[in-house]
């Protein structure tokens, strides 16, 4: 598997597609509630934020819903259950959207719960041990892993960064205990404390601790390094092998949600793609600007859905 570059390469293209039609002034409700699925203060939640404050909404308010709980299923039916008004929008994950329904049942049809809207932005996820940990590398954490199981926190049962963990220690042959809290937030909080060994977590998530010298990264998913961690290795240039993709972020409605709403949600998504300084910084926070069509939202969830699967074939998760 390679890491997918397509949507920052086509971003201009995609731009143009999205743009080639004159706006249409759609109106939005007054009051959005964008629901994530994870605990405030995490990655998600973030750039939830974010994306509310560039939206530059003139007669719209977005607030955003944390909903935490059952690896995003909790908010997933509060989003799925309202009104297609454009009242209630879901901030949807690689995690909570595509490997979350398999994991709690295999024969999920996780595409057809919501209506696409844009898929945002793409982030590698990392490894991290606290600073004062003794493993300075990747193959130093492994060789302790080996003489003994080592533990790992992460944001939720069934979750990508869980499915991590998994192949992992499937491919280095280690025992790796997984620990699941409620957001990247409580992980860290308890890496920090001495409670667990390790987190699996995105490299937003990390970026703070890991620049107050807190964490130390020790190797990041995808084909290639990320500009946020330029000097760590990818697990594949450690020779492990299936950890060379990374996870999403997007917006979902519930099915049959207005064309209209749909259509100018991700208008903005594209035109803040169009917006440098938007895209730099949300490149210092570790993600890479997608702001797609919901066609291209949609066959890019169909496209993680068929990997998990395939994955977690080989390498099945019990709670």
């Amino acid at each position: 598997m390679q890491r997918r570059t397509f949507h920052i390469q086509m971003g201009a293209a995609l731009a143009a597609s999205v743009f080639a039609a004159p706006a249409r002034a759609a109106s939005l409700p007054a009051l959005i509630n964008l629901v994530v699925p994870f605990s405030s203060g995490g990655g998600a939640d973030q750039l939830a934020r974010d994306f509310a404050e560039a939206a530059g909404l003139r007669d719209s308010t977005i607030v955003v819903d944390n909903k935490p709980g059952a690896n995003g299923a909790i908010a997933t039916r509060q989003v799925a259950r309202q009104r297609p008004d454009g009242t209630t929008i879901l901030l949807g994950t690689s995690s909570t959207q595509a490997l979350g329904p398999l994991f709690q049942n295999a024969a999920a049809d996780p595409v057809n719960e919501l209506a696409p809207i844009t898929l945002l932005a793409e982030t590698a996820n990392a490894l991290a041990v606290s600073a004062d940990a003794p493993w300075r590398t990747l193959e130093e954490f492994l060789a302790a892993a080996r003489r003994g199981a080592l533990t790992y926190g992460t944001f939720g049962t069934g979750s990508s960064a869980h499915l991590y963990g998994v192949v992992l220690a499937s491919g280095a042959g280690v025992e790796l205990e997984h620990v699941p809290y409620r957001g990247s937030s409580q992980a860290m909080a308890d890496l920090l404390g001495g409670h667990v060994q390790a987190v699996f977590l995105t490299t937003s998530a990390l970026d703070g601790q890991a620049r107050a010298g807190r964490v130390r990264v020790l190797a990041v998913t995808g084909g290639r390094r990320t500009g946020l961690f330029p000097d760590v290795p990818t697990f594949a240039e450690h020779g492990i092998r299936d950890l060379d993709f990374n996870g999403w972020f997007a917006l979902f409605g519930p099915k049959g949600l207005d064309a209209e709403v749909t259509e100018r949600f991700a208008r903005i998504s594209a035109e803040l793609g169009r917006n440098t300084a938007f895209t730099q910084r949300m490149a210092q926070q570790g993600y890479d600007w997608v702001g797609s069509t919901p066609a291209q939202l949609e066959a890019e969830h169909r496209r993680s859905v068929s990997l998990y699967r395939r994955i977690l074939a080989a390498n099945p998760i019990t709670p």
